[in-house]
């Protein structure tokens, strides 16, 4: 394969990782038509295919996996050097991209940010919203603020704070719950409820807290919030119901590479300093 276009690479690992042309399309912000001459270049060079089509979507040839995990090793080894660059940018100004849920970011981070940008007007702050993890190391962005249990390997962070959870309700003789789902099924108020809420009295879902919130107010169910979003509610009341305290610490993570970068570290800083005052 010389002369080999490595920037094809990205395209053939998105189809892999989402099973379609249009799902990689979309998670690369490019048309359908893009994705398939990059792959199909990629195909050419190599003298062979490297996925099976079906209805069901793209999916590797078990001959073609030797050759993903080898352009997999070579898109590390990429980010890699990315990252390493990106943590040895010593300049004040230039963007940070914050990425956090959107009840944070809705609520919590905007006047945060702009007291930063009123103290650093050279900074420009970009706020990603996603109850879905970005990936850092990928470089999707360069602070998460994340409320977890734990950071995964290759993240550094400190705890800035602390996330409550209680149950609440519009309808206090209600018995059915509001279930989390996407990004939320994973967090520790979905592991409680799939432990002691029985299936069949959960009666709808929402893979959002700003969501859950707006479903318990119009008296769909009882749910567990984030007490920052419940408790200021006056359509809510709130139960003390048997359930153990739900305490979540929150991260401010980067990865270990960009460490140095100074407006990076800035923003970051800042922003933990301020969200202690508030969470």
């Amino acid at each position: 394969m010389n002369n080999s276009n490595w920037d094809d690479i990205k395209f053939v690992l998105a189809v892999a990782d989402e099973g379609s042309l249009n799902a990689a399309a979309q998670q690369l912000g490019v048309t359908h038509a893009t994705v398939m001459r990059r792959v199909a270049a990629f195909e050419r060079r190599c003298g062979r295919p490297l996925f099976q089509k079906s209805l069901a979507g793209y999916s590797v040839l078990p001959e073609a996996e030797a050759i993903l995990t080898a352009a997999r090793n070579v898109e590390d080894a990429i980010y890699s050097v990315d990252r390493a660059v990106h943590g040895t940018d010593e300049t004040l100004s230039g963007t940070v991209r914050v990425a956090s849920t959107d009840s944070l970011c809705q609520l919590i981070l905007p006047p945060i940010i702009k007291t930063i940008k009123e103290t650093y007007p050279e900074l420009s702050i970009s706020l990603l919203s996603a109850n879905t993890y970005h990936d850092l190391s990928r470089l999707a962005a360069d602070i998460a603020i994340r409320p977890t249990m734990r950071l995964e390997e290759g993240l550094e962070g400190k705890t800035v704070g602390e996330l409550r959870f209680g149950i609440y309700s519009a309808d206090p003789n209600t018995k059915l719950w509001i279930g989390l789902s996407g990004g939320l099924a994973r967090s520790a108020p979905a592991k409680w409820m799939s432990n002691n809420i029985p299936p069949e009295n959960i009666s709808c879902e929402a893979d959002s807290f700003l969501v859950v919130q707006e479903m318990v107010a119009s008296g769909l169910g009882k749910a567990i919030l984030p007490c920052f979003l419940g408790d200021p509610d006056q359509r809510l009341q709130r139960f003390h119901v048997k359930m153990p305290p739900l305490v979540v610490p929150v991260w401010s993570a980067i990865q270990a590479e960009v460490s140095s970068n100074v407006r990076i570290q800035l923003v970051r800083n800042l922003i933990a300093k301020e969200l202690r005052n508030v969470i």
